[in-house]
């Protein structure tokens, strides 16, 4: 028998279809030359799924996690000092790690998650040169979650740090 004639519509509550190529890809402020697309965010459970995309020679500032995150390379290539991850590896990434994200000669498109959990809306946190930090939030990508480039021109990003 057919799951759906028994259970219509059962997905509806549960699923959601993101059309990607739907999402424009937007720069990203923090790291020039970069750029990010907000795909989903669950501001309950602090979830955040967004796309991150790196030319070659990308050198992103040091970070933290306060999060567990999960970095799946769909194209290219990207390392952690010595550590390269390739098109189809995954990055595990819990709350204690400290790294820089680089490429080299290739672009690296991931597929990154970072789970906060319930009561938890700090994520990452970049250690700048001097000696300050920066912390992103979930209310940041909630704000970039699937907007058009114009309304993203038009962000306070800076209010939406710390």
């Amino acid at each position: 028998m057919d799951a759906s004639a028994t259970v219509p519509h059962a997905h509806e509550d549960a699923v959601q279809r993101i059309a990607t190529e739907e999402v424009p890809w937007l720069p990203y402020s923090l790291i020039p030359n970069t750029f990010f697309r907000v795909l989903k965010v669950d501001e309950v459970n602090n979830i955040v799924v967004l796309n991150f995309k790196m030319p070659p020679g990308t050198v992103t500032p040091v970070h933290s996690h306060h999060c567990t995150a999960t970095a799946y390379t769909l194209k290219g290539e990207w390392f952690y000092d010595d550590l390269c991850f390739r098109e189809g590896d995954i990055a595990f990434e819990t709350t204690v790690e400290v790294h820089q994200p680089i490429t080299r000669d290739n672009e690296a498109i991931l597929l990154t998650t970072l789970i906060g959990g319930k009561g938890n809306d700090k994520l990452l946190e970049d250690h700048n040169p001097d000696g300050t930090t920066t912390l992103l939030r979930t209310r940041l990508f909630k704000a970039c979650e699937r907007i058009t480039p114009e309304a993203y021109a038009a962000l306070d990003f800076d209010a939406l740090l710390n």
